[in-house]
């Protein structure tokens, strides 16, 4: 019966989260191969390690931690320190059928202004947005998987749409 609910519980982890955790990976990491091997081993840690999963924590969450954890000791080990946001993913959602040409353009280059900002976050700030932004973590589920005080990640979200938002305006006046 454990067998079974492991397998259930993180075959849909695979289902619902795999992407996400690839984009996270990839974030670290910087490069597909390696972001996917970040998350192969994670999903593995956590069928291996399944056992000592507390009942009524958020598994969404334990995964996530499991994978970042394995991606800063991949990144310490190799002395790669920068964080880098997903590389125009936006795009891989977009219906671009929707759309015409022109309007694709134009809110590329605004998804540049933001990507280019979100770059400039320190790594903490990064990790915040990524999570919470992206991977629709609450405040409390990125308490969680990142062992901080609620209010240092609210902190670190006020500072880091603030610091998005000033380097957007500078980019719109400088370009616009």
């Amino acid at each position: 019966m454990k067998d079974i609910n492991r397998d259930q519980s993180l075959n849909e982890i695979v289902e619902d989260h795999y992407a996400a955790l690839l984009r996270t990976a990839r974030c670290y990491v910087k490069e597909s191969m390696t972001a996917e091997d970040m998350v192969q081993e994670a999903l593995l840690k956590a069928y291996e390690r399944f056992d000592l999963f507390q009942k009524g924590n958020n598994m969404k969450a334990w995964v996530f931690r499991i994978m970042i954890n394995l991606c800063k000791d991949h990144l310490r080990s190799y002395t790669k320190r920068n964080v880098m946001p997903w590389e125009d993913q936006w795009l891989h959602c977009r219906e671009a059928e929707d759309s015409n040409p022109l309007e694709i353009l134009v809110e590329k280059e605004e998804h540049e202004y933001v990507r280019e900002a979100i770059n400039h976050l320190k790594p903490d700030y990064h990790q915040a947005v990524n999570m919470y932004y992206f991977h629709d973590l609450s405040v409390k589920q990125m308490s969680n998987v990142l062992h901080l005080n609620e209010n240092t990640l609210k902190t670190r979200m006020k500072r880091a749409r603030d610091h998005i938002s000033g380097e957007i305006k500078e980019s719109s006046v400088a370009h616009g």
